[in-house]
C-alpha cells in the first residue's frame, strides 16, 4: 500500500504523454500574439479566447499558446487588423471581409449580401471560393487558416416596420458595401458606422435601423433604441482566421501541421455554435422564447414573405450581385459565376 501514491502519480504522467500525439511531444515552445473580435459576443468568449489559452495549450502540451487580445481591449475598430497583421504587430488574427483592403472585393464574395439562404449554404460558398480568397489575402501578406461566422444578419429598426416598403428612405446602419448595395436595392440608405457606435446613432437619429446579427444586436443593448427587428436575412458576416504569412513559412512543420488541425476543430464549432445562437438571439430581443444570457427585449418581429422574398431575391440578381461584379472585375465575376453561382443559378455580370 505505501508505493499506491508514486505508483499513481506515474500511471497518471504516462496516461497524460499518451494523450498528447508523439510528433506535437518535440514541438518547440512558443506564444503567439494574436486579435481576435469583440470582448462580449460569443465568438470570443466560447471559441476564440479558449482556443488560444486552453484548447491549443491542451493539444500541444502546454507549448503552444497565444496571447490573445480582443478588438475591444485594444481600441481598434477592426478595419486596422489585416494592417497591422501584415506589419507583424499581430501573428494571428480574426478577419472580416471589410478588414482587407487589398483585394476586398475578392474576401466580400464569399458573403454578397442576400446570396446565402442559411448556414449550410453560406459555408458551402465560402469553402467554394476559398482559393480566390486565399490569393486576395497573399497580397496582405496573410494566409488563412480557417473560417468563422457570426450569427444571421437582420435588420433592427426604430418605429413599426410592417413591409418591405416601410425600409424605403431610411437610413440603415450596414457593415460594408455589399449590405450597402442590399439596402439600396430595397429602397434605404447604406450608412456605414463602426458596431460600437451603433447604439448612439441609434439614439440621436443619425440612422433608423441597423444591420447585424441577432445575438449580437441583443448583446449590444439596440433592442434598447429600437422597436422593430425585420427578419429579412441579409447575410452571415463570415470572417477568416489568418496568420502573418512570413511568420508561418517559418514555423517548423510539426507547429504547422497541429495549428492547422486545431484551427479546423474551431472552425467546425463556430459554424455549429453561432448557427444554434442564431435563434436564441431572435428570442432574446423579442421575449420569444428563452434567452439564457440576460432580461428578454421586447421588440416586435416582422419576418417577411412572399412577395417580400420574391423582391430580396430580385434585389440580388438586378443589384446586388451586378454592383459587386463591377468592383471586382469582369474576370472575377466570371470565376465566382464559375465555382459558386452556377450551383445556385445565379449570375454575376458587370453589366
Amino acid at each position: 500500500m505505501k508505493f499506491s501514491l508514486p505508483v499513481a502519480c506515474v500511471a497518471a504522467t504516462l496516461a497524460a504523454a499518451v494523450s498528447i500525439p508523439v510528433w506535437a511531444q518535440d514541438l518547440q515552445p512558443r506564444t503567439f500574439n494574436a486579435v481576435g473580435t469583440w470582448n462580449f459576443l460569443t465568438n470570443w468568449q466560447k471559441m476564440e479566447q479558449p482556443f488560444w489559452t486552453e484548447d491549443l495549450p491542451k493539444a500541444t502540451g502546454g507549448k503552444l499558446k497565444g496571447n490573445i487580445k480582443s478588438i475591444t481591449e485594444v481600441n481598434l475598430k477592426g478595419t486596422e487588423v489585416v494592417r497591422l497583421l501584415k506589419q507583424g504587430v499581430f501573428e494571428f488574427a480574426a478577419a472580416l471581409p471589410i478588414y482587407v483592403e487589398d483585394g476586398g472585393a475578392i474576401i466580400e464574395a464569399s458573403d454578397i449580401a442576400g446570396v446565402a439562404r442559411d448556414f449550410k449554404m453560406s459555408r458551402e460558398i465560402v469553402n467554394a471560393w476559398l482559393p480566390e480568397m486565399q490569393k486576395a489575402m497573399a497580397r496582405n501578406g496573410a494566409t488563412i487558416l480557417g473560417t468563422f461566422t457570426f450569427p444571421e444578419q437582420v435588420i433592427f429598426c426604430r418605429g413599426e416596420i410592417n413591409s418591405i416598403d416601410d425600409l424605403k428612405g431610411k437610413k440603415v446602419r450596414v457593415q460594408g458595401t455589399s449590405q450597402a448595395d442590399f439596402v439600396a436595392a430595397l429602397g434605404g440608405v447604406g450608412v456605414t458606422i463602426a458596431f460600437g457606435e451603433v447604439v448612439p446613432a441609434l439614439e440621436k437619429g443619425v440612422t433608423d435601423c441597423g444591420v447585424t446579427g441577432t445575438m449580437p444586436g441583443y448583446k449590444a443593448k439596440w433592442y434598447e433604441v429600437v422597436n422593430t427587428l425585420v427578419r429579412l436575412p441579409v447575410n452571415y458576416t463570415v470572417g477568416v482566421w489568418v496568420v502573418n504569412t512570413n511568420v508561418w513559412t517559418k514555423l517548423p512543420e510539426a507547429t504547422r501541421t497541429v495549428i492547422q488541425a486545431e484551427m479546423k476543430k474551431l472552425e467546425d464549432k463556430a459554424w455549429k455554435v453561432i448557427e444554434e445562437e442564431t435563434e436564441e438571439g431572435i428570442a432574446c430581443n423579442t421575449g420569444n422564447g428563452a434567452c439564457s444570457v440576460g432580461p428578454p427585449g421586447k421588440l416586435k418581429l416582422f419576418v417577411p414573405s412572399g412577395d417580400a422574398m420574391k423582391e430580396r431575391k430580385k434585389a440580388i440578381d438586378e443589384q446586388v450581385l451586378a454592383a459587386w461584379a463591377k468592383r471586382c472585375g469582369a474576370e472575377c465575376a466570371a470565376k465566382w459565376t464559375e465555382l459558386v453561382g452556377s450551383k445556385y443559378g445565379l449570375t454575376a455580370k458587370t453589366n
